[in-house]
This record gives C-alpha cells, structure tokens and sequence, in this order.
C-alpha cells in the first residue's frame, strides 16, 4: 500500500469510533511509529542488502542506507572480517576485524583493498510522497498501529488495548507466516515466483476488511 492508502484507511477507521479531530501530521506521525516498529520486529531475509566497498588504508565509506551489519564481512578469496567494537578494533585483539565509525567501515589490516558486506538497511520516513519500503506484507500492520496510538493519545484506554492487541496479534502471525515462507523456500528444490500470503484472521489489503 502507499503511504495515502495507509493514512485513509486509518483515518476511516478512526471516524467509526471517535469524532475527535486528529490532525493529519499526528496520523503520519502514529505511522512513520508504527514503521518503525515493524521494521525492527520483522526484518526479513529479502530485505538484506549487500554492498562492495572500496577501501584506502583500511577505511571505506559505508552505503547512505546502511543501517546494521548482517553476519561478518568478507573479501573474494573468502576472509572472514569478525565486527568489533571500537575500542577493541582499536587494540588489534584480532588480525582480521571491521568497525564502525563515523559513516566508514574500518579493516585490519589496513592493506585490505576491498571488503563485502551485508546489512540491515536504513528506512526512509514516510511522508505524503514517501511510500512504506518494508516488506509489502506487512503495510496493512500500520493501520492497526496507527488506530491504537492515535486511542492512546485521545486518552480512550479500552480501544487503545483492543486495538493494541490486534497489532500485536497480527504481528505475531505475520512474521511466522513469513518465517515459515522463507524456509520452506530455503529447503525446495524450487523458488517461488510469487506468494499469496493471508493472515488466519482473513485481513487483507482490502479496505472492506476494515
């Protein structure tokens, strides 16, 4: 869904229960939350990026995107690169390491020429032109996330906890359902091309399911 679907149906479903005004910027807000939220809870194996840096005396700048390192880095004769803290990148404790600092990666030893990584990447924030870049799956999540944060602030106690556990509800069979796929898909023979992935509960994209 784009980020109007998600803002609309929210909004609709916010006028069944409260005739109480909720600015258009609080709704973004509650969204770019619940974003945020299930970004962080469900990231999944599709949304690993992986990035080729080019390094001078052991440091390279990292992607704009880059949010958290996935697994260890690694070159192409296939040195393993452990991440370090710091202050222990700083005391050598290894002879084949990486660090984060200041937007660059930096490798011991500093003759590395190049070093791949993987990574969590970073979230644009959701603004009326910027759409949800998470895992299609789960954008009608925020809908859940929206309606019981706005509750929360309209100081409406039982329709917050109604809705609140909702989300959680769907979040947990969601993220299993995903969990399950990509799993399923490690071990075939054969990838699927494409997926229909419906919730127990039968929500979908559909605004007639609100």
């Amino acid at each position: 869904m784009t980020t109007q679907e998600i803002l609309r149906l929210a909004r609709a479903k916010l006028l069944e229960t409260t005739s109480e005004i909720i600015t258009d910027e609080n709704i973004l807000l509650y969204a770019n939350l619940s974003q945020d939220d299930i970004i962080k809870r469900t990231f999944t194996n599709d949304q690993i990026l992986t990035a080729t840096i080019a390094l001078t005396s052991g440091v390279g700048p990292l992607p704009q995107n880059f949010g958290t390192m996935y697994g260890e880095a690694y070159t192409t004769d296939n040195k393993f690169f452990g991440e370090l803290s710091i202050a222990d990148f700083k005391k050598e404790t290894q002879n084949q390491a990486v660090t984060i600092e200041g937007g660059n990666i930096k490798v011991i030893p500093t003759a590395t020429a190049s070093i791949i990584i993987k990574y969590y990447p970073t979230y644009p924030a959701l603004t009326n032109l910027v759409n949800p870049t998470l895992n299609p799956y789960f954008h009608e999540l925020m809908v859940y996330g929206v309606i019981y944060r706005a509750h929360e602030d309209l100081q409406d106690e039982a329709l917050s906890k109604y809705y609140s556990e909702k989300y959680e509800l769907e979040l947990a069979k969601k993220s299993a359902v995903q969990s399950n796929y990509e799993e399923d898909n490690q071990r075939a023979g054969q990838m699927f091309t494409e997926q229909s992935l419906i919730s127990d509960s039968g929500f979908s994209n559909s605004p007639n399911y609100f």
